[in-house]
Formats: C-alpha cells, sequence, structure tokens
C-alpha cells in the first residue's frame, strides 16, 4: 500500500468529516468508518498518485454523503456537486476523476471510466458494503480485518438499511435509483 498518499487521502476526507459533522447526526461514526474504509481499500488495490490523494479524500467523503445533505436516496448528482464544491483551485483539474468515481462507484459492471482509481473506487466502496464476499484484486481478507479493526464498523449496515426504507418510501418503483449496469 501506497502510505503516503493514503493517509493524505485519509486527512482531507477527515477535515471534510469534522467541517460537516453536524449533518449526519447519529450516522457520522458509521459512515466516517465507511468512508476510511474505501480509501484503505483503493490503496490496497492500486497506487495512488499523489495529485490524486487529495481528490480521492474529497470523493470518498462526498461519495455517498447527499443522502444527509439533501436527504434523498436518489444522491449521486448531489454528491458530485458537493465534492466539486470541494476541490478547490489546486484540484480542479481532477474534476472529471472525482465525478467518475462518486457517478460509477455503484455500477454493477466494469466502471466506464478509464482511470484506475475509478474501477478501484467502485469496488472497494461494494467490498465494503459486501463485507469483503465481492472481490477486488490485492485485498486480503486480513488486510479487510485490520481497516475494520481501525475504523470500525458502528451499524454502518443498519444505517444502510434505514436508508434504504427512506428510499424505498421516497420512490417505491424505484427503490435503488443509485445502481447503474
Amino acid at each position: 500500500m501506497n502510505t503516503d498518499t493514503v493517509e493524505i487521502a485519509h486527512g482531507a476526507a477527515d477535515r471534510l468529516v469534522d467541517s460537516y459533522s453536524e449533518v449526519f447526526g447519529t450516522d457520522l461514526v458509521p459512515y466516517r468508518g465507511h468512508v476510511h474504509r474505501v480509501i484503505g481499500l483503493v490503496g490496497l488495490q492500486t497506487e495512488i498518485p499523489q495529485e490524486l490523494a487529495e481528490p480521492l479524500g474529497v470523493a470518498a467523503f462526498c461519495h455517498d454523503a447527499a443522502i444527509w445533505f439533501e436527504g434523498t436516496w436518489d444522491y449521486l448528482a448531489k454528491s458530485i456537486e458537493l465534492a466539486l464544491s470541494q476541490l478547490g483551485p489546486d484540484h480542479e483539474q481532477h474534476a472529471d476523476v472525482v465525478t467518475a468515481m462518486i457517478d460509477e462507484h455503484h455500477r454493477i459492471r466494469k466502471a466506464r471510466h478509464d482511470h484506475e482509481l475509478v474501477e478501484a473506487f467502485r469496488k472497494a466502496d461494494r467490498y465494503d458494503i459486501f463485507w469483503g464476499l465481492a472481490p477486488a484484486k490485492g485485498v486480503t481478507r486480513s488486510a479487510f480485518r485490520e481497516l475494520r479493526t481501525t475504523y470500525p464498523d458502528a451499524g454502518f449496515r443498519r444505517m444502510l438499511l434505514r436508508a434504504f426504507r427512506s428510499g424505498l418510501r421516497e420512490n417505491p418503483r424505484r427503490p435503488l435509483p443509485m445502481i447503474k449496469l
């Protein structure tokens, strides 16, 4: 794992978690753990270029954040909007990769964007949601256990179930609007 760039990504995510902690209420700890496990899982799969470490942290924090910021289960567009507003002028040139990481993170098939971080992000999110049952190249069960020890689940799956029920009430005909083929 490329420790330096992973730590930069964790730092960027933590700054956002600290800035917006009140938005998440009791879901802050489970969501924070998910964000950090996703970053760690990306780092286990691929080399994170120095210039994309901070944008990765922003994407990881924002990828599901509009569920809380906007109160909706149809959250991808608003999560992208939030991420782009957090990039800052030093990282505006990475907007396309950040957009793709968020937009593609629930794609069932391989990501369409060709940057390796996009596919690694997609697999990292899926790996964490399914507790390691969905494969991700380079991720071992022991490495995932270590990530879960450092960044505990803290009720993450219960939180997802609550969000899903809310989304089902929001739009019963399209209960998973973020899923893409």
